[in-house]
């Protein structure tokens, strides 16, 4: 059982640390990820080729250069993308609500809010709040865990 509690607690004081840093770092924790997981899929390469597996190693290689040289450029297209689709999803589902006999002020709400989502993460800076919101949520279920590890 102090395993459980122990593992429990380390996972919430994690959580706790990464909320943390998402909150106060935002985007350069991205910056940071995305070294890291450049830097695996190079040294990963590395090892591959060291092991004669040139084909698997080449692809890790590349992988990880492009993370490494493009890692913001390709966030930014996808960004881009997504947020386009997110808006045109919003767009649809409000003139669906303008159909309606008899819309209410909650029918419009969501497509709203799903259009302004789509725009931010398309053109503005919907990256940065989603970054600092599931900095929040993790450090909030940090703290509930562990609480809840050293009641036990």
């Amino acid at each position: 059982m102090a395993k459980k509690t122990n593992s429990e607690l380390f996972s919430s004081v994690l959580y706790i640390i990464i909320g943390a840093l998402l909150m106060i770092f935002r985007l350069q924790t991205l910056d940071w990820a995305m070294t890291i997981a450049g830097i695996f899929f190079i040294i990963s390469g590395v090892l591959d080729v060291v092991k004669k597996n040139y084909n698997g190693g080449a692809v890790s290689l590349i992988i990880g250069i492009a993370i490494m040289v493009l890692g913001w450029v390709a966030t930014a297209i996808v960004l881009l993308v997504f947020g386009i689709m997110i808006a045109v999803k919003g767009v649809v589902a409000l003139l669906d609500v303008f159909k309606k006999k008899h819309p209410n002020a909650l029918d419009v709400v969501f497509p709203a809010l799903t259009i302004a989502v789509g725009v931010m993460l398309a053109f503005g800076n919907g990256l940065e709040i989603v970054i600092v919101v599931t900095g929040v949520l993790l450090a909030i279920d940090g703290v509930l865990g562990l609480i809840a590890s050293l009641k036990k």
